[in-house]
């Protein structure tokens, strides 16, 4: 530890030594000890025992060269010479506990204590009692020993584990704050150096790595981003860093980081950090271009680390937690491979020894207690089988660990883990990496004639019929749809358990706050009183108050106010010869409000709908014709008129204030000129320059009109060259919506097109010897490339400020190979996924779709004779709404499943087109939506596995009802006859032609009229029409006949 100590506050030591010198009525927490003596000699570096673990809880420093005496009327602190902690001085001037527990410090004027005999005090709060508690495995100061009978010793150490075992307020925060640094740190500083050292192939050792990592740990917070932590904090690492890579890993705590280089293949990462006394620990495994068997291992170790903090619950034994991972990886065939401890305890000790996380730990789990959960997967064997197609170093491994810790709290009805994923992330997406994609060569290009005729002669053989190699091919493409059906199900599993985790967390809140269910619904009025209202207001006419935006009704001559938010539609019916109408009709219970119902009237209609009547129509007639349409008309404008006003009001509602943007110091800001926006700021184009400040991106147009877009603010950046498309782009999702325009917008696109400048006929320079097309081509390639280059470059200086303020940004490109056509919007649209997102830039309206976001894909549609189908795509905020891409060709499905399920996204298919909004009203209000059994404890599919199982059902009875139904002819005639009058069950393209080319030749030689006949049969035609009935003895005889 380092010479700075932390210290606490005297309310903190007022409560913790009440506490403890109460406990001394607990006769078995302490051995039937009446009083403990704790001394402590020298402290050495990475030496932790209980003894210092009491005096960094009480006084928030290790008392070395020092002594505390408890009984039950007092907490003696024995200070000599060598200690010099300013927090042991600051804590000197208290006195007492609020519970009037006297509190002392005695000052031994020595530099060597342990050679004094206690004082005349200190004996007479321990010599008189039965027993006297103390540290086994710390000697009592010689002096001190000699004064205490040997019988009257008893070993208290389990008895402080216990009470440090349980932590209090203070405790908690600063483990948060531990916590909290360790994933800053890790992401700030290990990940990023990884990143860029396997990025620009620089050698770094393990050693380098960890340095890096322990000099941040005692950074300040605000630099890393940890703004949580207090800046005067006292931070420091719990161990030296651990990095491991290259086929050699040691899962223990107890690992140490080697001067060996980093290696691209599978690297653990191992981080702790201490927070004025209380440790956090934090463990992560990066994964470079890895095999599928990784991916299985790594899926169903998240699986076992859901079931884990499942079983971390108050009163269960700690043995749970690793019986809970074992039976999962036993699933998987991986229970072998899992070390005996998963686990200890945290607190001021890094690892308690009492509270390991085993098979044999008796111990129960309590509410503020803290663990590590380090779940591994130890030296699992990669056969050569696996690993001869991989890339990188990863090739080279025989066997290989996976690691996974967490910092996690034992609450009163959950496990809550606070080095927090989304920080230090643990999806797949986001630990693995694919680094040498680019070197992959086509395989047919490289291979020799002579490796062309060496082929297996046996599977020439196999496939020179048509037959054989459909089947080929069919069992090919069996094996790969069984090995994402397996893949699927670890998904689904380990989905499922997370749902289950995240439902818990939202439930104990909505028990913890039914009180605030039954919610105030507060009706305004828009006058206080009747004599408020407008002087010239007429009994028997409807008048408008466009301030107070209030139509008074007259009802049996009282004018009666009724404000426009209620006004559903207004209608004029058509006047008769008497009068003239108008109709109100006003918004009321048991109809369909719709979207454009103000909100404060559906809470009233939702807080009062069953208990109050609701006028729902109002009807007004007058003689006088042109008072009612200038009611209508005053009506109208006044419901157009707040409509936009409620329009402008949500566009605001969600808007987030912006920092200001600094420009750059130097003025030479990197920019590129010419460009276009969407959406536009003013008029049909917006172009202008673009420019990446310090902290953000300014775009200024040609009018001088600027839009500034701050780098805190960007979620997600896209950089898409112009490869066979017409523009080259710069697109940036936002985290919060600006108002461009005056619209609100989530999306900001800087782009340029290419075509303009290189289909200009009138200016295209002609060559004598090439054709012109080739010569436009080959400037349209230069263009394209230049442009290419131009917004890599300014995507790479704009990376470079971001990272200088602190606000990273990493640009994706869009994969056109994976690609795929639909439609999100209104029309057919390429969408190209990204590594975050699923996009389609090019035409407006944008779709930008975060796979962070999506808990759920399902496929309708999907049968064996539709050509096309629809996804589905189910946010994991249930009160967001569902996402569909339409008619997606259906040869697209594989690809498109192969990709969900690398992308670690469950997906399911089926046949029908379901009601979304109904079914998500549905999954909201049940609270067992992804448990196993429902509430009345009887089995149902868990989670989004009741759409498969519909699917099968509905297939098994389609299925059913084809074998089960025994043939009959005359059905069988019957359904040819329909056949023949139907056009949906048959396409036109039909070689139907093909079997019966003879019977239809003679068919049309008996068929076939002279020029007599068809004349007759034309007049006939034309009788019929004048006369207005249909002619049945010429072309209905015809078409009986050829039946």
């Amino acid at each position: 530890m380092s010479e700075e100590k932390a210290s606490v506050s005297a309310e903190i030591l007022r409560s913790r030594c009440a506490s403890l010198a109460k406990s001394l009525n607990d006769n078995d927490l302490w051995n039937g000890a009446e009083a403990l003596v704790v001394t402590h000699g020298e402290a050495q570096y990475g030496s932790f025992n209980r003894g210092a673990a009491l005096s960094m809880h009480l006084l928030g420093s290790e008392l070395k060269g020092g002594a505390i005496v408890v009984t039950k009327e007092k907490v003696l602190f024995v200070i000599s010479q060598k200690v010099d902690e300013e927090g042991v001085r600051a804590a000197q001037g208290v006195k007492s506990t609020n519970d009037g527990i006297e509190i002392d410090f005695e000052a031994l004027d020595t530099q060597e204590p342990e050679s004094l005999p206690p004082s005349t005090e200190i004996k007479n709060l321990f010599m008189n009692k039965n027993k006297v508690g103390a540290v086994a495995k710390l000697e009592l100061w010689d002096r001190w020993k000699a004064m205490i009978d040997p019988e009257k010793l008893v070993d208290v150490t389990a008895g402080i584990a216990k009470i440090l075992y349980i932590k209090d307020t203070a405790a908690l925060k600063r483990t948060n704050w531990a916590a909290s640094m360790a994933i800053r740190v890790f992401k700030s500083g290990i990940l990023r150096a990884i990143e860029k050292a396997l990025d620009e192939d620089e050698v770094i050792t393990h050693e380098a790595l960890a340095e890096k990592a322990e000099a941040l740990c005692t950074t300040d917070p605000a630099r890393i981003k940890a703004k949580d932590i207090p800046s005067d904090a006292h931070l420091e690492s719990c161990y030296f860093p651990i990095i491991q890579s290259g086929g050699e890993y040691d899962v223990k705590p107890s690992a140490m980081s080697n001067a060996n280089r980093l290696k691209d293949d599978v690297i653990i990462l191992s981080l702790g950090v201490r927070c004025e006394g209380y440790c956090a620990n934090v463990s992560r495994t990066l994964f470079i271009d890895p095999i599928p068997k990784l991916r299985q291992a790594y899926a169903a170790l998240l699986a076992a680390r859901e079931a884990s903090l499942k079983a971390m619950r108050i009163d269960q034994p700690l043995s749970e937690a690793r019986a809970a991972a074992e039976k999962v990886l036993a699933k998987h065939q991986l229970d072998m491979y899992l070390p005996k401890n998963i686990g200890f305890g945290l607190g001021l000790d890094f690892r308690d020894a009492s509270a390991i996380l085993n098979a044999k730990n008796t111990k129960t789990f309590q509410a503020d207690t803290l663990f590590s959960l380090s779940l591994a997967i130890h030296d699992m064997p990669l056969p050569k089988s696996e690993t001869e197609h991989a890339k990188g170093s990863i090739a080279s491994l025989k066997k290989v660990s996976l690691l996974l810790a967490d910092t996690v709290r034992i609450r009163a009805d959950t496990a809550i883990i606070l080095t927090n994923p989304k920080i230090a992330p643990i999806d797949w997406r986001e630990v693995s990496y694919f680094i040498n994609e680019d070197e992959e060569e086509d395989d047919d290009d490289n291979v020799s004639e002579t490796e062309k005729m060496d082929i297996d002669e046996s599977n020439i053989k196999r496939t020179r019929t048509r037959g054989a190699a459909q089947e080929q091919f069919a069992q090919q493409n069996l094996s790969s749809v069984k090995e994402r059906q397996v893949k699927q199900a670890a998904l689904m599993e380990a989905a499922l358990a997370e749902r289950r985790r995240v439902q818990q967390l939202k439930n104990s809140q909505h028990n913890n706050d039914e009180n605030d269910d039954d919610k105030i619904v507060e009706v305004r009025g828009a006058y206080p009183s009747t004599l408020h209202y407008p002087e010239e207001l007429s009994a028997n006419e409807v008048c408008v108050d466009t301030h107070k935006e209030v139509i008074f009704c007259p009802i049996n001559g009282v004018p009666v106010p009724i404000h426009i938010s209620w006004i559903k539609t207004c209608v004029q019916p058509e006047a008769d010869r008497a009068a003239a109408y108008l109709r109100l009709n006003l918004y009321a219970p048991g109809q369909s409000l719709g979207k454009d119902v103000p909100p404060s009237t559906a809470a009233v209609i939702e807080a009062f709908g069953k208990q109050q009547f609701f006028v729902k129509e109002l009807l007004f007639r007058s003689r006088e014709q042109r008072r009612l349409n200038a009611a209508y008309r005053a009506i109208q404008t006044l419901r157009k008129t707040y409509r936009q006003r409620l329009t402008a009001k949500a566009q605001q509602q969600d808007l987030v204030q912006q920092a200001t943007l600094i420009k750059a110091r130097d003025g030479r800001a990197p920019r590129i000129a010419d460009l276009s926006m969407r959406p536009v700021a003013s008029g049909k184009k917006s172009t202008g320059i673009l420019e990446a400040h310090a902290n953000g991106v300014r775009f200024t147009t040609k009018k001088q009109e600027t839009v500034d877009v701050l780098y805190a603010n960007v979620q997600h950046a896209i950089f898409q060259p112009c490869e066979k498309e017409v523009l080259v782009l710069i697109h940036l999702h936002l985290r919060n919506p600006i108002i461009i325009g005056k619209k609100k917008t989530n999306d900001v696109q800087f782009f340029t097109e290419v075509v303009d400048a290189s289909v200009a006929l009138d200016a295209a320079r002609r060559s004598v010897y090439d054709p012109d097309e080739l010569d436009e081509e080959q400037r349209e390639r230069a263009l394209r490339k230049k442009l290419n280059e131009l917004f890599k470059d300014f995507c790479k200086r704009l990376e470079k400020a971001a990272r200088t303020n602190d606000t990273p940004i990493e640009f994706d490109i869009p994969y056109r190979d994976l690609g795929f056509h639909g439609v999100p919007h209104r029309e057919m649209v390429l969408l190209q996924p990204t590594v975050h997102c699923l996009v389609n830039l090019t035409e407006t309206p944008f779709f930008v779709l975060v796979l962070d976001d999506v808990e759920h894909v399902h496929f309708e549609r999907c049968t064996l004779r539709a050509k096309n189908f629809d996804a589905i795509f189910i946010k994991k905020d249930h009160d967001l709404p569902t996402m569909a891409v339409n008619a997606i060709p259906m040869q697209e499905l594989d690809a498109i499943q192969d990709w969900l399920t690398d992308m670690n996204i469950t997906y399911t298919a089926g046949p029908a087109s379901l009601t979304w909004n109904t079914v998500m009203q549905a999954v909201r209000a049940d609270t067992t939506f992804y448990d196993s059994t429902d509430e009345d404890g009887e089995a149902k599919p868990a989670g989004w596995q009741f759409l498969q199982a519909d699917a099968e059902d509905q297939a098994d009875d389609d299925g059913g009802d084809d074998e089960d139904e025994d043939y009959d002819e005359e059905d069988a005639e019957e359904d040819e006859d329909e056949s023949d009058d139907s056009d949906e069950d048959f396409d036109e393209d039909d070689d139907d032609d093909d079997d019966d080319d003879d019977d239809d030749d003679e068919e049309d030689e008996e068929d076939a009229m002279d020029w007599d006949e068809m004349e007759e049969q034309a007049e006939a035609e034309d009788r019929a029409k004048r006369k207005g009935e249909r002619s049945e003895e010429f072309g209905s005889s015809k078409k009986i006949a050829r039946r």
